[in-house]
């Protein structure tokens, strides 16, 4: 390719449409709230509606103008979302300690879905200062991977707690209320500083992951917790139901481990 063609092609490229398919894969960013994506509801504002099947990938920041304003809505089933490094915008602001937000509507979130559609993948990217949720998924075969949810007005990921979702390489930070809540599958993620309990799970396994100076308990719900670490929270373990807890290492304030009879509790380790 000549260099004139080559800037021909890149000033073409300049001037696409923000929607613009690649290799199969719609692109969304700033700009994609104009006309919204092909075939979606769409009124030149937010939230921006993924209305399909497919996949799609941002190719720059999103940013919503307050904290009562929901940025990207999943109204579809089988859609995969790459954040591409990129980052979900809102103006909330998180700090202290104990951390406090400035919260906006509960209802406006990073990424969410109305009617519990399913096998949603979100992955590699922030979401950062939203009023309500970063995120806000329910259904079956959710798989959240390497995304960092911080300084939202509730909680950083929230999920449905069907036993096939899946939640990995996660952080969770200075949200306002918890770090992770859901069910499923939990894997080598952080919960720290966030203002209830870091991590609270209804079911499934929690491992490798870390609940570290949230203003609640370490770790909260019922399942199997295995090999996670539990620091400056108001207590570690607090198990509604019989639960796994195993090979923990704590360094709580409060009670290590609650759990009711029926639990199977080892080789935990407090310091």
């Amino acid at each position: 390719m000549s260099r004139f063609t080559t800037c021909v092609f890149l000033s073409l490229l300049a001037f696409a449409p923000a929607a613009l398919a690649v290799d199969g894969i719609v692109l969304i960013n700033q700009s994609t709230i104009t006309n919204g994506l092909t075939g979606c509801p769409t009124g030149g504002h937010f939230p921006i509606v993924i209305c399909q099947s497919g996949s799609y990938r941002l190719s720059g920041n999103v940013t919503v103008p307050d904290a009562n304003t929901s940025a990207i809505q999943i109204n579809a089933d089988n859609v995969t979302l790459d954040l591409n490094g990129f980052s979900i915008l809102g103006p909330v602001g998180c700090g202290g300690n104990p951390v406090t937000c400035t919260q906006g509507s509960a209802a406006a979130v990073g990424i969410g879905n109305l009617f519990g559609n399913s096998y949603i993948t979100v992955s590699n990217g922030t979401i950062r200062g939203l009023g309500g949720y970063g995120i806000l998924l329910s259904g079956t075969g959710i798989l959240i991977e390497r995304v960092k949810a911080a300084n939202n007005g509730i909680d950083g990921i929230n999920v449905g707690g069907t036993s096939d979702t899946i939640i990995t390489l996660c952080h969770a930070n200075a949200n306002g209320r918890s770090g992770f809540v859901g069910g499923g599958t939990l894997s080598n993620s952080s919960a720290i500083n966030n203002g209830a309990d870091g991590i609270t799970w209804y079911g499934g396994t929690v491992t490798g992951s870390v609940s570290a100076y949230n203003v609640g308990k370490a770790f909260v719900g019922l399942g199997v917790f295995i090999a996670n670490y539990a620091i400056g929270a108001g207590g570690g373990f607090n198990a509604f139901d019989a639960s796994v807890i195993i090979s923990n290492v704590q360094q709580v304030n409060g009670a290590p481990i609650i759990a009711p009879s029926g639990s199977v509790v080892l080789n935990n380790v407090a310091q």
